[in-house]
């Protein structure tokens, strides 16, 4: 089952809205409506900021799960009401401690009463190293109860997250004609997915393994079976995905030991890519050297993984060459906007590579490569197909640009963060048109904690690193774009 509105509704009444952190009564760092993790499975950290708009996301996340778990430990029809009594009780209790419940134990035996009856058991805390009931607990407690019985008034369950890639149960592995490796998705006999690597390495490999969490093994195909037909997605290492920037009018070979301000420019571009997180300074040390090697090992490959920046390394800290030419679309307009739209392919955690193209008086000026949704929900759809909860991409249709927000002093990108998977800046944006979406809470932010093994986004759009976010930025400073279109190719977003 999944909750209604009124789930929801009940534990906003008794969380209530914080957006900054603080400890809980138990010393736990808390934000928005009561989360203590974020989607991503990072821990809320004190000093970490959120919108409203992202506390009911983050909300609406967390019961979501609650409801998967709660749907395996009860065996007894329940209606909605009851259900999303029991979700609101467990988000605040734990699904654990519910396992173990007598609640639980009397509802599976078919004694609704006697399970409404052990809501008001449920109203203790400590208060000065006394174990005692809690007004707080006691009235919200009742409200559970009293929804827990009501007959009727039931709201409408919301949709809940769905995946292809949770039904692949085995994968098979091909070689094309081009020598790449292919792999195959399986749903028994039914073909879900066809992945072909673009480059070969044990790392890419797993990482496409762990897409697909319910596949129960891998197979090599013998080498005169022909590869079934169908789309083939594109698989890429990161590394070739980064390819933007013009290099500076470095050449001097850098060491370990190395001084001078162009060591200062090498740590900047390093930490904007994700590879550097130390001090600004003037000195080649052992941070920058084992920056520098994970770069190398990246663009390289793993022979030439040393610390030596020479000029074939400067070149491709900048992009060694310009990204591909966008197509040019007819000039139907004069506005400044932006355009989101989808490309057969993927990075290699399963996120589709997605082309934000900038139109400046109706002429395209230049284009990122973001991703946008979680990697096992990249299921594109319209603004009324797609559900909240869902952790899919944002859906089709035109959307307003705000203003850019800092978590901490305007262009701060190494400063605070408002939470872990958003970094230090975000652009909120607000869907137009056409009709409505039960969509919230997108933005366009930084892919975050993508090194901290959490690539993806709940629906909002992310820059793969904060090169990329300066570039984007300087796009909205130039002439304040405020339409983005996102175009699926499903025929309903509006023309510029």
């Amino acid at each position: 089952m999944e909750i209604s509105q009124n789930c929801l509704d009940l534990i906003k009444k008794w969380e209530g809205l914080y957006l900054s952190a603080y400890l809980d009564p138990v010393g736990i760092p808390t934000i928005g409506y009561g989360t203590t993790r974020y989607p991503d499975g990072q821990k809320v950290r004190l000093g970490d900021r959120i919108s409203e708009r992202n506390a009911e996301a983050y909300l609406r996340y967390e019961c979501s799960k609650t409801a998967r778990e709660l749907t395996k430990l009860i065996t007894v029809p329940v209606n909605q009401n009851q259900f999303d009594a029991l979700v609101s009780f467990s988000y605040n209790v734990g699904t654990g401690a519910f396992q173990g419940s007598t609640l639980r134990s009397k509802l599976n035996q078919g004694d609704y009463r006697g399970a409404a009856n052990e809501f008001s058991r449920w109203v203790n805390g400590v208060v000065n190293g006394v174990f005692q009931p809690l007004p707080g607990l006691v009235s919200r407690r009742a409200d559970e109860q009293r929804l827990f019985l009501t007959a009727g008034a039931e709201k409408k369950p919301l949709e809940g997250e769905f995946s292809k890639q949770d039904e692949v149960t085995w994968l098979e592995g091909y070689r094309d004609e081009n020598k790449k490796t292919v792999v195959v998705a399986w749903k028994g006999g039914e073909v879900i997915e066809i992945l072909t690597l673009e480059k070969f390495d044990k790392e890419l490999l797993s990482n496409v393994f762990s897409q697909y969490q319910n596949a129960s093994y891998y197979v090599i195909a013998p080498g005169n079976k022909k590869i079934p037909a169908g789309e083939r997605i594109s698989v890429n290492r990161l590394s070739d995905i980064y390819r933007q920037g013009t290099p500076p009018k470095l050449n001097r070979v850098l060491v370990r030991g190395s001084q001078g301000n162009d060591v200062r420019i090498l740590q900047g571009r390093l930490t904007d890519l994700g590879y550097y997180s130390g001090e600004f300074e003037p000195i080649f040390g052992k941070k920058t050297e084992l920056a520098v090697i994970e770069f190398k090992k990246d663009y390289f490959g793993p022979t030439a993984a040393n610390s030596t920046v020479e000029s074939i390394t400067w070149n491709k800290l900048w992009g060694e060459t310009p990204p591909p030419t966008p197509p040019v679309p007819p000039v139907t307009t004069n506005r400044n906007y932006l355009l989101l739209t989808k490309t057969n392919r993927k990075d290699q955690y399963g996120c589709y590579v997605l082309n934000l193209d900038y139109f400046k008086s109706g002429k395209i000026q230049d284009r990122l490569e973001v991703c946008c949704g979680a990697p096992t929900r990249q299921f594109f759809r319209t603004a009324a197909q797609s559900r909240a909860m869902t952790g899919e991409p944002l859906p089709e249709g035109r959307w307003y640009v705000n203003d850019i927000l800092w978590a901490d002093s305007k262009d701060n990108y190494y400063g605070r963060i408002f939470q872990s998977g958003i970094g230090p800046v975000t652009v909120p944006l607000d869907y137009l048109e056409p009709g409505t979406t039960e969509r919230s809470a997108i933005e366009i932010h930084i892919d975050w904690n993508r090194s901290y093994g959490s690539p993806g986004t709940v629906g909002c759009i992310a820059a793969y690193n904060i090169a990329d976010y300066k570039r984007f930025v300087s796009w909205l400073r130039e002439t304040d774009p405020r339409d983005l279109y996102v175009d699926w190719k499903l025929g309903t977003c509006p023309k510029p």
